[in-house]
């Protein structure tokens, strides 16, 4: 039986960019996939600035609060602002804040310093070349710290500084201007929240004197009422608000930090090298030029009820977006040390192997099936040995789900006061940055970190479904987000949940393959996975794409070469008298979600560049099936061969990287739906791989085998693909004689253009923005395509025709073109915004996915393209006059620059 289908509503971006004109910060994509990215998701906090204060960054040592609050306003006499020379203002602006928290106990106080002339880059080396710089115009330290390399690592706090209030762009009418002020908040808390693995991230805005503050989750931001700095207590709410955020109830360091989390210490960094330099597993020494960014996590089991501590070690993928699952995949690695005297020391008694693995954390949707659910049924239908092209789950679970349960007991009034021991404000054996006294008590059973008392160094939860006996510390989750509940207490579907999970498996992106060859078995060992999936379990992947397939780092002859992971947009049916399924209705927090309803808030499904062509442009009776998924594994080994293989049109020579951009580069479903069957039906001139018979013979009989299961006018429903028709194909080629060995080839696509030509924006330039207004009042988006406006870009009259829908010649077409997603495991890029409402609700959001959105690297307008010289393959109509002379227009244009703001 297909999966129930999910509506064609977008997913608010991609992973990664398709050319460096993604990411530069004054492109189109930029600019617009940011607006999208921000449309629907702030909301103006409906109570007090006070009220925000003390709910949203709950304290564990109360504010004094014995401050003259007229002695506070005058910190701030010398700072006097103008609209556009903001700089001139912020030595005033900094020694008035140095003054708020110079009263701090030393190991309390933050070090607050200008940066707005120092250049940031994306907090991970090896994914900032996909996305932007910023210039944050203050940075603050973390408590009793100072901010000395001015990187994310050594900061806590964002604040950006406007010289006039009538900068404030929460009430303001839609333009650019506005647009990007918010901008600057959110790309900063993306960016403290991806550094330290904050749950919640806290920025201030200050526009001339009227102060916001914000507080941003993977869901939502939340913004206070203004307030000036020439209020009677407004520096005192700023003081308290700084007081409250190096005081926090659960974690060690800020209000925002994961009580299961700690940055890598030095002890941390030396065990991990001790360790990989023993295993020496593959590309080791690749693996730990970062390891000052690692972090020592606890992973919930949801099996066992035990939280078990990972070293992370290696960034492998990220999902740069901010109101996402927010993806982070790690190489990790068992940590066995226990405590003793405040020090993780190995453990005698431990003889256990560790080996490293790969862990995933992600912020599901509430209205989808847990991940972990899909590896259970895997694992209870598939025997382990029989997990071929699978990836196999050791542990894991939903740890905001379980929070969840502890924070509606409490409400409930289900759990008994904790009642402190005597020795409460005894030493508890942690880490010297662990809470103590009361507030450790609470918050030590969530996880092991610092835990003395916990047997065997793990948290054994005492009763059936986890939740430890005694309340909960704060007054909201921190492990699922909550802030549309802030205004709209019925809406927890909307919202996100933390999880955590380590897989068996471990593995590196098909792009980093040595041998074509390579790439092509770990493909051919995920579709057979997939296969033992949908045949042994009724689990449906949906979502078969570049990052989702692996190729195992050490297979044995019995083992796979690749594997299919990331399960978390799969669906399942009954089966046997396992009766779950992903269509059954959802219950959270006693409210009941109807199936339909279910589907209306869920994000759609599939990477989009790899969506089969029936589900870019699907009839309503159209589900979601296996030969889908089947279609998907296609459209990768595309990705793959033209971005990294010496390849080309067999008569017009053109390069695959320039076919790339041709195929997979569209504004709307529409265009790449076009596109796409253009790219199967060209028949006459076949991609060729240079010196790899193998390969090119593979991509030409995978070509047809799509084509010849494409819908047409004379065949309506022609036969579907099938595992063993496709498992066929990659089994013939790959006993063929003829592989080339290191074949690979480095995609150019994302460098630095030629600065003698610069990138040629694509579009002009399109008005976009939102209005926003406090609550009960919409931020609306007027980030509303213009698909007239989109530039045909038409090739030679010479090109080849290409194949149509309806399976006849092509006639040249007018195609339409702009940037989106680049190599996995690189992080959020470009986005297609599927449709964009004229307005669009910012605030309070009645439902997420109603906006039309963009990854905040996204294109929701490209914004210029690298050209190179020669001859060029694209999918179009004959030039008209208006599209030649935009092509003439864009072989002039000018270089853009790469701002940082």
């Amino acid at each position: 039986m297909p999966s129930n289908p999910t509506p064609l509503k977008r997913k608010s971006s991609l992973s990664v960019p398709l050319t460096r004109a993604d990411v530069l910060n004054d492109s189109h994509a930029v600019k617009n996939g940011w607006a999208s990215e921000l449309n629907g998701r702030m909301v103006i906090f409906p109570r007090s600035v006070e009220n925000f204060i003390d709910e949203l960054l709950p304290c564990s040592t109360p504010f004094p609060n014995d401050d003259d609050l007229e002695t506070l306003r005058n910190a701030f006499n010398d700072y006097a602002p103008v609209s556009g020379r903001e700089v001139v203002g912020y030595p005033s602006l900094l020694t008035g804040l140095r003054s708020l928290v110079k009263s701090f106990p030393d190991e309390k106080k933050l070090d607050i310093v200008g940066t707005a002339t120092d250049v940031m880059h994306f907090p991970f080396d090896a994914f900032k070349r996909h996305h932007q710089t910023t210039k944050p115009d203050i940075s603050v330290s973390f408590p009793g710290q100072q901010v000395t390399r001015r990187d994310w690592q050594t900061i806590s706090m964002v604040m950006e500084a406007k010289g006039g209030e009538e900068e404030d762009p929460f009430p303001k009418d839609a333009n650019t201007k506005h647009i990007r002020t918010v901008e600057q908040l959110a790309k900063n808390a993306r960016n403290l929240m991806l550094a330290h693995g904050f749950l919640s991230a806290f920025v201030v805005g200050i526009y001339g004197r009227t102060i916001r503050l914000a507080r941003f989750d993977h869901a939502y931001g939340v913004v206070t009422r203004p307030f000036s700095f020439d209020d009677d207590g407004g520096a005192l709410l700023v003081k308290k608000f700084l007081w409250h955020f190096v005081h926090p109830i659960v974690g060690h360091r800020v209000v925002g930090s994961d009580p299961t989390l700690t940055p890598f210490s030095p002890d941390d960094r030396e065990w991990v090298m001790s360790l990989l330099s023993q295993l020496k597993p593959r590309r080791w020494e690749a693996h730990i030029g970062e390891l000052e960014k690692g972090r020592r996590v606890e992973v919930y089991d949801q099996r066992t009820g035990k939280c078990v501590p990972y070293l992370c070690y290696h960034l492998v993928d990220v999902n740069g977006r901010l109101f996402s699952r927010a993806t982070m995949v790690w190489r990790a690695i068992e940590d066995t040390r226990i405590w003793k005297d405040r020090q993780l020391i190995p453990d005698p008694d431990c003889s256990r192997q560790v080996k490293p693995r790969i862990l995933k954390e992600a912020w599901r949707q509430l209205v989808r099936t847990a991940e972990t659910e899909f590896y259970d049924r895997l694992e209870s239908r598939i025997p382990h040995e029989e997990m071929f092209g699978l990836a196999r789950m050791e542990c894991g679970g939903d740890i905001g789900a379980l929070e969840a349960k502890w924070w509606k007991r409490t409400a409930n009034g289900e759990l008994p006061e904790l009642v402190p021991s005597g020795d409460a404000d005894a030493d508890d054996g942690g880490p010297s940055g662990a809470s103590s006294g009361r507030s450790a008590e609470r918050a030590r059973p969530f996880c092991s970190i610092g835990s003395a008392n916990v047997p065997d160094d793990r948290f054994t939860a005492p009763t059936p479904n986890h939740v430890p006996p005694f309340p909960y510390p704060l007054r909201y989750p921190q492990h699922e987000t909550y802030s549309s509940r802030l205004n709209l207490p019925k809406s927890l579907h909307r919202e996100r949940s933390h999880m955590r999970m380590v897989i068996e498996d471990v593995g590196h992106p098909l792009t980093e393959f040595n041998g074509s060859r390579e790439a092509i078995a770990a493909m051919r060992d995920a579709i057979k996975g997939h296969e033992t999936a949908w045949k042994e379990a009724k689990v449906l992947h949906r979502d078969v794409s570049l990052g989702n397939i692996l190729i195992a780092d050490d297979p044995s002859e019995t083992s796979h070469r690749g594997f299919l992971h990331d399960f978390d947009y799969s669906s399942m049916e009954p089966i046997g008298s396992d009766m779950r399924s992903s269509s059954s209705r959802l219950v959270i927090d006693g409210e009941v979600i109807k199936e339909d309803a279910i589907a209306q808030f869920k994000e759609r499904t599939g990477t989009y560049y790899f969506m089969a062509m029936e589900l870019l442009r699907p009839l309503p009776t159209v589900l979601h099936q296996e030969h889908h998924d089947l279609e998907s594994y296609y459209w990768v080994l595309m990705w793959i061969v033209l971005r990294h293989t010496h390849c080309h049109f067999q008569l017009l020579m053109t390069e695959g990287q320039e076919l790339c951009k041709t195929l997979f580069d569209s504004p709307s479903d529409a265009v790449a739906f076009d596109h796409k069957v253009s790219w199967v039906n060209n028949a006459e001139d076949p991609l060729m791989v240079v010196d790899n018979a193998p390969l090119t013979i593979l991509v030409q009989k995978f070509t047809d085998l799509v084509n010849k299961t494409r819908p047409t006018r004379k065949v309506l429903q022609p036969p579907q693909l099938t595992h063993a028709a496709v498992l066929k194909l990659f089994d013939e080629a790959l006993a063929m004689e003829g592989w080339p060995e290191n074949d690979w080839k480095p995609c150019t696509m994302l460098d630095d253009p030629d600065p003698r030509t610069g990138l040629v924006p694509v579009l002009p330039d399109i008005p976009s923005g939102y209005e926003i207004e406090t609550e009960g009042r919409a931020l609306r988006s007027r980030t509303a395509s213009r698909h007239s406006q989109v530039t045909a870009l038409a090739g030679p009259s010479r090109l080849p025709s290409l194949g149509t829908a309806s399976g006849s010649r092509a006639q040249p077409r007018s195609g339409t073109k702009r940037t989106h997603e680049g190599d996995a495991p690189a992080p959020s890029g470009a986005t297609h915004s599927r449709k964009r409402s004229k307005a669009t609700n910012m605030g309070p959001p009645l439902d997420p996915g109603d906006a039309a959105v963009a990854g905040p690297s996204g294109a929701t307008m490209s914004g210029g393209r690298n050209r190179r010289s020669g001859s060029q393959a694209v999918l179009s109509r004959q030039p008209t006059r208006s599209s030649s002379r935009i092509r003439a227009q864009k072989e002039r244009g000018a270089s853009s620059s790469d701002s940082a703001r």
